[in-house]
């Protein structure tokens, strides 16, 4: 299947959306919000985890949080009705799951400190934006 398996749900207009295709929602839904150093990572040939990874940093706890607010609602409109969100209040890092699709919202120190993309090395796909 084009981008993996599709996730439960459908977009308005009954087209069946798969995971890369919520992967790029997230992600300029992040845009929306001025996140910094967005990043699609595409995984699904190297763990049974997940088919993407979506990657951005936010400046200040308040954009985190408003990021992950956003990305929820961007993605619940098109369909999406299960999203297991990870992260308190006043943590830096917080995680979106669908699934197939996983979303981290993270503060600089945290992206400097933990470096996803580098745990995936050059064999995971990198989408910038």
């Amino acid at each position: 299947m084009p981008g993996g398996a599709p996730i439960k749900s459908k977009s308005k207009r009954g087209r069946r959306l798969y995971p890369k295709d919520y992967a790029s929602i997230a992600a300029l839904a992040a845009e929306d919000k001025k996140a910094l150093d967005i990043k699609i990572l595409e995984v699904k040939k190297l763990t049974p985890v997940a088919d993407y990874l979506v990657v951005c940093t936010g400046e200040s706890a308040p954009q985190l949080k408003a990021l992950s607010s956003h990305i929820e609602e961007k993605l619940k409109e098109k369909g999406v009705k299960s999203i297991r969100l990870e992260g308190r209040e006043n943590s830096n890092w917080f995680i979106l799951d669908l699934g197939s699709v996983i979303v981290h919202i993270m503060g600089k120190e945290e992206r400097r400190k933990y470096k996803l993309e580098d745990l995936w090395g050059k064999r995971g796909i990198t989408y910038h934006l």
